[in-house]
């Protein structure tokens, strides 16, 4: 039930449905140590959910901010092995050559420090400031094993087709017409899953990523 208002509250404050979903799932994750923010813009409200550890410090790596630097080839300017916790949310569907960004968002987290990711996956064009790809659980892996990743967590952001529905129609609701939809969508979908427990993960809003080295 806590997570239902949580839900809403996001809704009701303008979020996407994937948006809201993804705050949720952060509010599990803690900051260690030295944060490095890849893409964040100026303002990543999405700090704000998760938990902090001791003497967290937070830099923000973005051309928004300033930064120079062209994520399709450069490489970023820190250290191999020098972050505690690297956040990288919503920002690969944006480049094309994501090997090369993942490899480096990769080589700067410390070998017993976190990457911690989300792409979208149903989702509609959105350039920032463009728009290249949606990313399967599937190609996560691949691509994330190739940088040399030990471990590898991904999980859908998800719900059922109401609520994926629900997400595609958000652009054109009101946000006084979305948190109406979104219980009877809710509910609609935790009986199907109930009934079809095969099909939990398949409607997937996007896809978050947790990994160390």
């Amino acid at each position: 039930m806590k997570n239902i208002i949580f839900l809403i509250k996001e809704l009701w404050a303008g979020k996407s449905v994937t948006r809201s979903f993804l705050n949720l799932r952060l509010k599990e994750e803690t900051l260690l140590g030295e944060v490095m923010d890849i893409g964040g813009g100026k303002s990543a409200d999405y700090l704000s959910f998760m938990k902090r550890g001791e003497n967290v410090t937070f830099v923000n790596f973005d051309i928004k901010t300033g930064a120079i630097v062209d994520f399709e080839k450069d490489s970023l300017p820190l250290m191999s092995d020098s972050c505690d916790t690297v956040l990288f949310l919503n920002v690969m569907e944006h480049i094309f050559n994501h090997q090369h960004i993942a490899n480096e968002v990769v080589r700067i987290i410390k070998p017993d420090g976190q990457l911690i990711g989300f792409v979208p996956f149903l989702m509609w064009y959105h350039a920032d400031h463009r728009d290249f790809f949606r990313y399967t659980h599937e190609a996560l892996e691949i691509i994330f094993k190739k940088t040399g990743a030990i471990q590898i967590l991904i999980e859908p952001i998800s719900h059922g087709p109401f609520i994926a529905a629900l997400q595609m129609l958000s652009q054109l609701l009101p946000r006084l017409f979305r948190v109406p939809l979104f219980v009877p969508f809710y509910m609609l979908d935790s009986l199907y899953l109930k009934l079809k427990p095969s099909q939990v993960g398949r409607y997937a809003l996007g896809y978050y990523f947790k990994l160390t080295k």
